[in-house]
């Protein structure tokens, strides 16, 4: 097995991909593993998507429904930024479902769990229950309050820090993808609570990641990045809606110059189990293109964005495709994560029937 070696290796890097390239930690803690939910595997999550109500994905490299024998390994007694992993192979498909074999060392490079900082008391992920079917395990992520700083003072989350100080963050990250021109995935997602609690205060919502992809990531020249979003106006009972932006970077500024945006009229399910899926193309502004889609739990398939649009920086004279990738993730400000904290609300979502693939071209 890889996984002992694999995670003192990411808590040596750190979360090297992602939003800021991040430090670079060092951490001996030992590895423990989470084995909490030991239900029967699903009788559906089958390799060939057929029959299964779940949308086949093109070029597929890995699938998973979080099942046994999915392993879950993480550390304790650290804050370095990434510090989880899934491992072994999941039972409940018959092909492409072991989370090392299949998933790393081709189109995709290396992955694992990164949070920013803070410990398992902050945030975590974890193998549990399906809320809705006690007999489907699913993946669990939640978060408590901002665990990683940006530039606050102390150690003490929402501790009347100024905003920026501090975000919250739960993603898994791919990255060292070697030649990544076409991305496509799906999953099932539900959302918790603390996403109603958005809809009914009169807040505007413009920073509540769920995906985000980058060609190249802020360690290398001419960045860029598509981020999927929800977002929503500054009124009580607006709703929660998709949207896709991407940005530039310049060298040596910590600003970011919008491309082009995309808000839907797509509401977001909360509180039930939906569809996304995402495929993503390298390009230009005409050969670029994103796709979202979003099936509802009455069966309804929605069309969230279809841009033809740049989806690497314009100005780079030699783009070599998405190196970097959160394909599952949770990511937003200091600011909502302190005011759900002082609510009582916990960020949450859980993820199912997750599928991915890659290739250097379509």
């Amino acid at each position: 097995m890889l996984a002992s070696w694999k995670l003192a290796l990411l808590l040596a890097l750190g979360c090297k991909g992602g939003d800021d390239g991040g430090p670079h930690p060092t951490d001996d803690s030992a590895p423990e593993t989470d084995d909490s939910a030991d239900t029967a595997p699903e009788t559906d999550d089958t390799a060939d998507d057929t029959g299964t109500g779940l949308p086949v994905i093109p070029n597929l490299v890995f699938q998973t429904g979080f099942e046994p024998d999915t392993e879950h390994l993480y550390a304790e007694g650290t804050t370095a930024p990434c510090t989880d992993d899934l491992r072994g192979q999941d039972n409940s498909v018959s092909e492409k479902g072991h989370w090392e074999d299949d998933l790393e060392g081709g189109v995709f490079g290396q992955g694992h769990f990164c949070f920013g900082g803070g410990d398992r008391t902050q945030r975590q992920i974890n193998l549990v229950p399906d809320p809705d079917d006690a007999t489907n395990q699913v993946l669990h992520l939640w978060i408590s309050e901002p665990a990683e700083s940006v530039s606050d003072d102390d150690e003490v989350a929402c501790n009347g820090e100024p905003p920026g100080a501090r975000k919250a963050r739960i993603q898994h990250t791919l990255q060292e993808n070697p030649d990544l021109r076409q991305l496509d995935y799906r999953a099932r997602i539900r959302l918790g609570d603390a996403y109603q609690i958005m809809v009914d205060e009169p807040h505007e919502i413009t920073w509540m990641t769920i995906g985000e992809f980058w060609n190249n990531n802020t360690s290398e020249p001419y960045s860029f990045r598509v981020t999927l979003n929800l977002v929503k106006e500054a009124q009580a009972d607006a709703p929660l809606v998709f949207g896709l932006k991407s940005d530039t970077q310049d060298d040596g500024v910590s600003s970011w110059e919008e491309v082009w945006e995309h808000v839907s009229d797509v509401p977001v399910p909360i509180g039930e189990w939906f569809i996304l899926e995402v495929s993503i193309t390298e390009g230009d502004e005409s050969t670029g293109r994103v796709l979202v889609h979003v099936t509802t739990s009455d069966g309804t398939r929605h069309e969230v964005a279809d841009i033809s649009n740049w989806t690497h920086h314009p100005e780079d004279p030699a783009p070599d495709g998405f190196t970097d990738i959160s394909t599952l993730k949770l990511y937003t400000s200091g600011v909502l994560m302190c005011t759900l904290k002082d609510m009582g609300i916990v960020l949450e979502a859980w993820w199912d029937d997750y599928a991915i693939g890659g290739a250097p071209a379509r």
